[in-house]
């Protein structure tokens, strides 16, 4: 039987810290731009940005966020819809994949609840990010349709040195 009890283990349990595979670059900086199409010129015009409250080149807010890529030779996770076009697209890693143990639940479909995200610097060009992500909390509820499990994880996201970049705090709905 599916209680609250099942999931109480996991309140503040944290995942190791993250490290992005690579430092921030400016190339890896002008695509992300482009495919956000954001054209601050902070982005990408050194000159701009040395005359910025940031003094050089930055990444846009929630470029840490996705930072973080797939390793070479891991699957994609899009591959699960040819033998299941149900799949999701996460392959239990929760959407998360910053280093906390999956949930043992037996749900399978899962609707993102939202994100609250408190900024507090850009990453620079030639810093890292690190992810660093907590259970908040696990909470069984009743739905109209049947049980539904929350999830609340907050990530902090820092550089290297321990400079806090921002604080994303995600709520996953499985149902």
């Amino acid at each position: 039987m599916d209680t609250q009890a099942n999931y109480d283990r996991y309140k503040d349990m944290r995942g190791d810290p993250v490290v992005a595979p690579m430092p921030l670059e400016r190339d890896t900086l002008r695509r992300f731009a482009q495919a956000i199409m954001d054209s601050d010129p902070t982005y990408f015009d050194e000159a701009h940005a040395a005359r910025t409250k940031y003094g050089s080149l930055v990444a846009p807010p929630l470029y840490p966020v996705h930072a973080f890529r797939r390793p070479a030779g891991t699957p994609d996770p899009l591959d699960a819809l040819a033998e299941n076009r149900d799949a999701d697209g996460t392959q239990g890693s929760m959407g998360v994949g910053y280093g906390l143990p999956a949930v043992d639940m037996p749900y399978r479909r899962l609707l993102n609840g939202g994100n609250e995200i408190e900024f507090y610097r850009a990453l620079k060009v030639g810093e890292v990010a690190v992810a660093q992500p907590r259970y908040v909390e696990v909470t069984l509820k009743q739905g109209k349709s049947g049980n539904l499990l929350l999830v609340v994880i907050e990530t902090r996201f820092t550089t290297e040195a321990g400079e806090l970049l921002l604080i994303n705090k995600q709520t996953l709905i499985w149902r």
